[in-house]
């Protein structure tokens, strides 16, 4: 049994660093100064009993799910054969500036599929600048392809207006909102809290992070959120890329020279820049300011739409990750590169399980955020 627990230290010798570094396996999905939400087997529980930890059981996973999704909920999301749909019909109805690309395919055979946005020029594409939006790595995340999906619709839909019509005049965005389309059609079919691909393990486990799996600084770190077991949920693989749902991404960032990127995740309203793998600063500072500036206003402007705050920090203040997809995208390619963590800011909200009445409101305070990122790559000369 699985059950959602609030660690807490109980004396000053502990520290909540010590369960993040700890390998006990847990499914760390917040981390506050005082506090760690996971999900935990009972032995977890017991273990971190044993190490002088409190743990508070929050809930069972499975009346978690039950409390805020049902199958009229998971209707509401994009299923992978309802996303190609519809990025389909899109391509079909704008051809002058949308058409749909499959980047790739997942370990069971499905494709993942990318909406490239440009203004048609043939094949001759020499100095065209790319944008590229990420969506649901992690399976449970349904929120990760909504927003991105929208954000594809609303720059097809848009083309002909400016900003978006200058844009796309110098430049593109590429947009794949389900990387991880195995992971996804399981939690809708087997587990709600999926996390990882579908890959078979030799032991017997399944599955790997994919956004733990990306080359630059892969495997440096071996922590509960960049873990070297197979059966933990933030498993980073037997080697860098070795994951086609990863090497999809690579191929495409390196075809299109990408520019910029930006990679929804969910939950903890969060706006995070590299690193994630130290926390040391990036050392170019002109990269710095950059990405911590966009990163800012994008703070600001999500707030302006219904009043809820998204924090810009460094990925690493969040927990330490080695192998994702930001430190990759700018540490190996100098892409300033964001990851946005989107509604609601903690599990008592839904968490990964969030009503789709919230899909709405949480595209609404996004838009002109992803729109300022974007400007800022395509906008300039």
């Amino acid at each position: 049994m699985t059950i959602i627990v609030r660690i807490t230290a109980t004396a000053p010798r502990l520290s909540m660093q010590r369960v993040l570094d700890a390998t006990l396996g847990l499914d760390v999905w917040e981390v506050h100064d005082d506090h760690v939400v996971a999900l935990a087997t009972e032995p977890q529980a017991e273990r971190l009993l044993a190490m002088g930890y409190g743990v508070e059981e929050l809930a069972g996973a499975e009346a978690f799910v039950t409390q805020f999704g049902d199958e009229a909920a998971a209707a509401a999301y994009h299923s992978a054969q309802s996303l190609e749909d519809d990025l389909r019909r899109l391509s079909e109805e704008h051809p002058e500036v949308a058409e749909l690309r499959e980047i790739g395919r997942s370990v069971e055979g499905r494709p993942i599929w990318a909406l490239r946005v440009g203004i048609r020029r043939g094949e001759q594409r020499d100095g065209t600048t790319t944008f590229l939006v990420l969506g649901c790595h992690h399976a449970r995340e349904w929120l990760a392809v909504e927003v991105p999906y929208l954000l594809a619709s609303h720059l097809v839909t848009a083309a002909g207006e400016e900003p978006v019509a200058s844009w796309l005049e110098q430049g593109e965005v590429w947009v794949a909102p389900m990387v991880n389309p195995d992971g996804h059609e399981y939690t809708r079919t087997h587990d709600r809290l999926w996390r990882k691909n579908r890959r078979p393990n030799p032991d017997g486990t399944v599955g790997v992070d994919p956004n733990r799996n990306y080359g630059y600084m892969w495997g440096t770190l071996d922590v509960a959120t960049s873990s070297h077991v197979p059966a933990d949920a933030t498993y980073v693989g037997p080697r860098a890329f070795s994951e086609p749902e990863v090497r999809a991404v690579r191929d495409l960032v390196a075809r299109e020279q990408v520019a910029g990127v930006l990679t929804y995740h969910s939950y903890s309203q969060l706006i995070l820049y590299p690193w994630g793998y130290t926390p040391d600063p990036v050392p170019d500072g002109t990269d710095r300011q950059q990405m911590t500036a966009i990163g800012q206003e994008m703070q600001r402007l999500i707030h302006d739409v219904h009043g809820r705050t998204y924090t810009a920090k460094q990925s690493s203040d969040l927990y330490p990750t080695a192998g994702d997809t930001a430190d990759w995208t700018y540490g190996e390619n100098d892409a300033p590169s964001l990851t946005i963590e989107l509604r609601p800011a903690g599990q008592a909200d839904g968490g990964f399980v969030l009503p789709p009445s919230q899909i709405q409101p949480a595209w609404e305070e996004n838009r002109e955020a992803a729109l300022h990122f974007i400007g800022q790559i395509l906008g300039k000369p």
